[in-house]
């Protein structure tokens, strides 16, 4: 796994090549048109990487805008980038030290490319950085010692490269870290003792686990191999190979009784051990949720993330004031409260108060759902949790949900006009993405649908509730008793199995572009609209036969693009396919409502494929229709391995 750097020669070449690539760069006219600090810095990066795909090609000023946040696999927040996801992209080059002025970066993820030359010192200036994943690379050289000392680096993934040197004892004495991989490399010297709670060390031929003074460092094993007894049975041991063969049976039970010491002893001893490292491991988890305060423990940030006390909580909501719900759904109610700046933020109040969820369980669980930061996906800013009370704090969106907006009309016209509609389609479809391929571990959202989308200031979408149904998850029966939620918005094979995957949310995402077209408060029909099915069915008839006029919202009148609504159906009607395996991927869905071709072409070859009626599945059902629950089915798992 090891040996693919390129020497000494090859990296001295990279150097130069970024240098000057770098001055390009700066001297260019675009350096001169009014670009951040952020933009230009990317534009170094790209300069140093050899894109043969050319999947950064929308890094260009002139063709992709000044602003970087809408640069491909570019992930910003108020306007900042925080998050660059260069997952299997065919670079090769080298990694420009100019990512170190990337300081609002949080994720930073270069997996799987051929990216060769030094990991650049620079990464250690991005004080919020949490995930580095650069893994699966040529990268070459040592691991610098300052990653070692980023106070909220969470995740470092350097393994399966060309590193070479020792472990920095930066990295093993850093607590806060919670996955360490340098697995696959050329490291030598010791093996240290790592604070981290995972760490992967394998594939590293020349690492020993003792440097042994006066001796050869061997691999795997100490200075010596012989069995260190007790200090207690040592006069016993030597003992032995005095007496003579006359005395053997003295011998004989001397030697029962040293060994029945021994076994004694060293039980003992791994026990204590074992009680020990539990105990530190307990203490370091908790180091990261608690501090002394004077006689008191008190609970803090989680990281980015505000832990925040029931009575905070209380203060904020007014003592939960019914006043202040903004709605009530599956996973549990939400308030609107003021923090004490001011700012307005939303609180959910989890149903599932009796959990059998741990603190550090929701601990974790918590810190995964804040990784994920993307414009599309509702951002996590805190949470409290008590013997008997879960609460999220999240930011406050002044638009309420799509489901609510759909409604509205604002001097006779829909307050979402056809444009819009079309925006938040795509919206909605790149947070699930990265949710699906572009978050690790990946999420599977299970309940997406208008009411579940939000809006901000700016009507954009903003996709909530990610990843709530595996924290309530936890405190639910295994035993499946009733479907309950709208008809037809439950995928087949998830009633069929309660399996969730990537495919069961397009399913939903499909039915969400219905809602979108039709403007409709529930998707279920009316006995005189379409008696033959349900209302994919209807959408599909009406496709063929070019009367969809009438399956759109009447409120947008002739306000729409007939080619565009023709499009978003097929769309729509390729995302509820009834197996699975028909369904197109998150990142194809994307990349058709971007205008991508062959939306029609891939119709056509599929519609003609004869597969069960999800329709006339959904019509045997007997629902227990709550408008408040999508679906309260068990899923076997809702994200990858944690």
């Amino acid at each position: 796994m090891g040996g693919r750097g390129g020497g000494a020669s090859r990296t001295v070449v990279a150097v130069v090549g970024i240098v000057v690539a770098t001055a390009a760069v700066l001297s260019s006219p675009a350096a001169a048109g009014g670009l951040g600090k952020e933009a230009m810095a990317l534009l170094a990066i790209k300069a140093a990487l050899h894109d043969q795909g050319r999947v950064l090609r929308g890094w260009d000023p002139k063709s992709g805008g000044h602003d970087p946040c809408r640069w491909s696999m570019v992930t910003c927040h108020d306007g900042h980038v925080q998050k660059l996801f260069m997952v299997q992209q065919n670079l090769s080059g080298t990694l420009s030290p100019a990512i170190g002025r990337l300081r609002s970066l949080r994720v930073l993820s270069f997996r799987q490319n051929a990216i060769s030359g030094p990991i650049p010192k620079t990464i250690s200036r991005m004080n919020l950085l949490q995930v580095l994943d650069l893994s699966n690379n040529q990268f070459s050289g040592s691991i610098p010692s300052a990653l070692g000392n980023m106070v909220n680096l969470r995740y470092l993934k350097v393994n399966n490269n060309s590193l070479s040197g020792p472990v920095p004892d930066s990295l093993a004495t850093a607590r806060m870290m919670i996955t360490l991989d340098i697995s696959y490399n050329n490291l030598s010297g010791s093996r240290p003792t790592f604070q981290a709670w995972n760490a992967y060390l394998d594939g590293n031929p020349f690492l020993s686990d003792i440097s042994c003074e006066g001796s050869e460092q061997g691999v795997g094993r100490g200075c010596s191999e012989s069995l260190a007894l007790p200090a207690t049975g040592s006069t016993a041991v030597t003992a032995l190979f005095f007496f003579s063969p006359d005395d053997s049976q003295v011998v004989d039970k001397k030697v029962v009784i040293v060994i029945a010491i021994c076994i004694v002893g060293c039980s003992l001893m791994a026990l204590a051990v074992g009680s020990f490292i539990l105990f530190l491991q307990w203490r370091r988890r908790h180091r990261v949720f608690a501090v002394a305060d004077g006689q008191h423990i008190r609970e803090v940030s989680l990281g980015h993330l505000k832990h925040y006390t029931f009575k905070e909580i209380r203060k904020v909501t007014n003592n939960f004031n019914r006043r202040n719900i903004l709605g009530e759904g599956g996973y549990g109610i939400v308030y609107k409260g003021h923090l004490l700046d001011g700012t307005p933020v939303a609180v959910k109040r989890l149903k599932d108060h009796d959990s059998v969820v741990g603190d550090d369980q929701f601990h974790t669980e918590v810190e995964v759902i804040s990784l994920a930061v993307h414009r599309n996906l509702l951002h996590l800013t805190g949470f409290c949790i008590t013997n008997n009370e879960r609460l999220l704090v999240y930011p406050y969106m002044p638009n309420g949900t799509v489901a609510s907006k759909l409604k509205e009309c604002v001097n006779g016209e829909p307050t979402l006009d056809w444009p819009r509609r079309r925006r938040i389609a795509l919206g909605a479809s790149r947070g699930l993405l990265y949710l699906h391929q572009q978050c690790d571990p990946k999420i599977i959202h299970r309940d997406i649908k208008a009411s579940n989308v939000l809006l901000d200031e700016y009507l954009e979408a903003i996709v909530a509730d990610f990843g709530l149904a595996k924290l309530v998850d936890h405190g639910m029966s295994h035993v499946v008793t009733t479907v309950r939620g709208t008809v037809g918005r439950i995928p087949p094979e998830y009633f069929m199995s309660g399996q969730a995957s990537e495919k069961t949310d397009v399913f939903c995402f499909g039915l969400l572009l219905i809602e979108l077209v039709t403007g409709r408060e529930t998707l279920e029909l009316h006995q005189n609209e379409y008696p033959k099915g349900g209302i994919i069915e209807w959408a599909k008839e009406l496709l063929e036969q070019n009367q969809l006029s009438s399956f759109v919202d009447k409120k947008l009148r002739n306000n729409y693009d007939s080619a565009e609504l023709v499009e978003i159906v097929q769309i729509a009607l390729l995302c509820t396919m009834y197996k699975p395996e028909h369904r197109p991927r998150m990142s194809e869905v994307v990349t058709m409502l971007e205008g991508g071709d062959g939306v029609a072409d891939k119709w056509e070859a599929m519609k003609n494929i004869e597969e069960l009626n999800p329709d006339k599945l959904y019509q045997a059902i007997k629902y227990d229709e709550d408008q408040f629950s999508s679906t309260e089915l068990q899923s076997i798992e809702l994200s990858g391995p944690r």
